[in-house]
């Protein structure tokens, strides 16, 4: 795997997403850039780098981010796996089931997130809580064709994962 390719994308992603996210906002919507970076390494790669690539994902959106340290790094690598374990019966190279697939896994993340803090910190309102987790798994959802444009750029599928015989 191209770990210093893989580190570099992440630092780009965990700078604009901590910088300058206001740039792209549409209203109060924001999308989550770390997503589909965890759909893209879900659906091309074997389980353990699946495994270590979601998890470092998720440790730098918990470093990158308010909220509960190590609840991002829990939920990517279950829904990296739970993606990994499913992608036999889809087709991953078309770009309408990436974004199918991020937008549901998108919106069951934020709702697993939700309620975690919900539960932490009793303060949240049921419906507009609902409309911006649509509104924001929408928006990222919208973002894949691009990011996975230039996943693929950094990325090549068929070199991601080379392993050099002897």
């Amino acid at each position: 795997m191209r770990w210093f390719t893989f580190f570099c994308m992440l630092f780009c992603i965990s700078l604009f997403q901590s910088t300058l996210m206001y740039w792209i906002n549409l209203g109060t919507a924001a999308p989550d850039l770390y997503f589909p970076f965890v759909v893209f390494y879900a659906f091309l790669t074997d389980v353990k780098r699946n495994t270590v690539a979601n998890w470092l994902t998720g440790m730098s959106k918990d470093l990158f981010s308010e909220g509960s340290f190590g609840m991002s790094s829990v939920l990517f690598v279950a829904i990296g796996f739970f993606l990994w374990s499913s992608r036999e019966i889809l087709f991953r190279g078309h770009l309408v089931t990436q974004i199918l697939i991020t937008f549901i896994f998108s919106v069951i993340y934020n709702i697993i997130y939700t309620i975690h803090v919900e539960i932490s910190f009793h303060s949240l309102c049921f419906s507009s809580t609902l409309w911006m987790i649509f509104c924001s798994s929408f928006y990222t959802a919208m973002v894949v064709p691009v990011l996975f444009w230039i996943f693929n750029r950094f990325q090549p599928t068929h070199k991601l994962f080379f392993i050099k015989g002897n």
